[in-house]
């Protein structure tokens, strides 16, 4: 299914590659909020919460025709969730997960206009690869140390994600634009697995599948076809 996927994509990369096509390279970066697996498994009134990241690099965009659009990307992100426990005031535990990934994402979409603003609509998929995990641990009471435990069972180092988005922004000479975006990525497994466990609290199974969304600020440069002119023809 993997292969399928982005073979798929690449037809539609080539397919575009013949039509009347302008290359622009951008830099991206933006906020984005993760969440843990519907999977995780929690009691004793803990619960899983989303909290913001970051992702940010570079993209290659190529607009074949006034309608259709592909784009690859190259983006290292730091996606952070967070395991809590505030009910009860014996033990207020806040675990917080940070994976920091690099990511290699490829979209195909539709472009339009709204006025003189340039909107973009696109689905993609995209290979996610872990660089590295750490937990941060905090309890929010004062009482003697106790037996906790914590503990990655499964971390999968590269693994699939499906995404959707849009973009909206304006266009300036030879294609340079400025673009607000949101979009979602979407694990297709989990590919973490963890445990928590503690003598005054039952066993917690955090898991993560890589799941999360971003809202996006990108700058396109003027297309490269204005270098090559500005280089070569006098």
């Amino acid at each position: 299914m993997r292969a399928n996927l982005f073979g798929i994509l690449f037809c539609f990369l080539f397919i575009s590659l013949n039509a009347q096509t302008r290359l622009n390279l951008g830099f991206t970066a933006g906020p984005i909020i993760s969440w843990g697996s519907p999977d995780s498994k929690f009691q004793n009134d803990f619960f899983k919460s989303g909290k913001a990241g970051y992702n940010a690099g570079i993209s290659l965009t190529l607009q074949g025709g006034e309608h259709f659009f592909s784009r690859l990307s190259t983006l290292y992100s730091t996606q952070i969730f967070a395991i809590s426990q505030t009910s009860n005031i014996n033990y207020k535990i806040d675990n917080r997960l940070r994976f920091h990934q690099f990511e290699i994402p490829l979209v195909v979409g539709f472009t339009g206009y709204i006025g003189s603003l340039k909107h973009r609509e696109y689905v993609g998929a995209a290979m996610s690869f872990n660089l590295n995990t750490s937990q941060k641990f905090t309890r929010g009471d004062s009482l003697p140390e106790s037996d906790f435990s914590l503990k990655t069972d499964k971390l999968n180092k590269a693994f699939p994600l499906l995404m959707a988005g849009f973009e909206i922004g304006s266009q300036f000479k030879n294609d340079a634009g400025l673009f607000f975006g949101i979009n979602l990525r979407y694990g297709l497994n989990s590919i973490y697995s963890g445990s928590l466990n503690s003598n005054r609290f039952g066993y917690q199974n955090p898991m993560y599948n890589g799941t999360y969304i971003g809202i996006e600020v990108t700058y396109y440069l003027p297309r490269f076809s204005y270098w090559f002119k500005r280089e070569f023809i006098y």
